[in-house]
């Protein structure tokens, strides 16, 4: 039917990928039985193959024909947009190892597209992306000021978001949750829990009001905890911390569930919680400088250990 395409045999497949293969010299008749044709079918498709004779070189030596094949020559560049670079990323990242293993141009090609320079300026791109979007500008700093206090005082504040939402509240928590600084808060009216990133807010200010607050701290937690479950960025992180009572050991913004601080026979602070990774909580820990020795888990000590090495190059 017209409309679908030439079809190409598997054998016809198999015979193009050997030759693409290829790279250095080898007898005519070697590669013709290796392809399973005659030597003339054999010249024939070498010069379909590589037309005007780029990337082939064919000499006689001592009575064979000797053909000297450049592989490279057979590598196509394409022309792909930023999004349909990340399409390929994301197909090809989703291939299991198995098929992979049975498979190994599909291996080849998962290599190189995760190697290739576009695709590491596109993830570059996305990342520098995603850290603007994060930070806060000097107003909204103000406004966490203003929420902070409001914590503290169990006062009620009014805030406007950027997708034109009102609200009078009672915030309860400035916290980093799946990845934003965000303000938890109860509701004046219904008396709910919300969550509102601060990088969404555009208005705030402090409201005089005879309300009280409801939700009880517990339930606060068990909110928090629900969210990031649901997120699955929580992680266990443990720390070794030496000299503890000269150390801040409470991160600003931070949730720390479950936590648990147990001193050992050395007089080092054993602290656990569970955690959100993000860049306020890397900075916690580098303020502790040397004082501080990320036990479990390795993941996280990874992610850290990267988030110093990005740092220092920046400042180099």
């Amino acid at each position: 039917m017209k409309g679908r395409g030439p079809k190409i045999s598997p054998e016809a497949m198999k015979k193009l990928m050997v030759i693409g293969e290829k790279q250095g010299s080898i007898l005519l008749c070697d590669l013709a039985r290796e392809i399973g044709l005659s030597d003339e079918d054999t010249l024939a498709l070498l010069k379909e193959v590589f037309p005007g004779g780029r990337g082939i070189d064919i000499r006689k030596q001592q009575d064979q024909l000797v053909v000297n094949i450049d592989g490279s020559a057979l590598q196509y560049m394409l022309p792909l947009s930023p999004s349909e670079w990340l399409s390929l990323h994301q197909v090809l990242g989703h291939l299991n190892v198995p098929t992979l293993i049975k498979n190994p141009a599909l291996d080849s090609l998962k290599k190189k597209v995760m190697e290739n320079g576009p695709i590491k300026a596109v993830m570059e791109l996305l990342n520098y992306l995603e850290v603007w979007d994060l930070q806060l500008n000097d107003e909204q700093q103000d406004f966490v000021s203003i929420l902070d206090k409001a914590v503290l005082q169990k006062s009620v504040v009014s805030i406007k978001t950027i997708h034109e939402k009102m609200y009078q509240a009672f915030p309860c928590r400035i916290i980093h949750l799946e990845g934003r600084l965000s303000m938890i808060a109860e509701d004046v009216n219904d008396h709910c829990l919300l969550v509102v990133p601060v990088n969404e807010l555009v208005y705030v200010s402090n409201v005089d009001t005879t309300s009280r607050s409801r939700v009880s701290s517990f339930e606060i937690e068990e909110f928090i905890v629900a969210i990031r479950a649901m997120s699955e960025k929580e992680t266990r992180l443990i720390l070794k911390i030496h000299d503890p009572q000269f150390l801040n050991l409470f991160p600003d913004h931070q949730f720390l569930g479950k936590p648990c601080m147990v001193t050992n026979p050395n007089g080092d602070l054993i602290w656990a919680a569970y955690v959100e990774p993000c860049e306020d909580l890397f900075e916690w820990l580098i303020s502790l400088k040397s004082n501080v020795e990320i036990l479990d888990p390795i993941k996280f000590k990874e992610e850290y250990l990267t988030y110093c090495e990005e740092k220092l190059r920046k400042v180099a």
